[in-house]
């Protein structure tokens, strides 16, 4: 019984430290290749405007 709450009381945190390390991190829907290439492609068109929520 004893070993099971060592276990427990260091197992449970470890897994828990190396499932934060290891989790990928979501990507936000204008960081993906296909935003950022379509953002190149209206940059070298001309057609993007400054974004007003950014200070430039």
């Amino acid at each position: 019984m004893i070993a099971l709450g060592w276990v427990v009381c260091f197992g449970l945190p470890l897994a828990v430290m190396v499932a934060v390390i290891v989790w990928p991190e979501r990507i936000p829907k204008d960081r993906t290749v296909r935003k950022i290439r379509e953002r190149i492609e209206r940059e070298d068109t001309g057609e993007m405007k400054p974004d007003p929520s950014r200070e430039y």
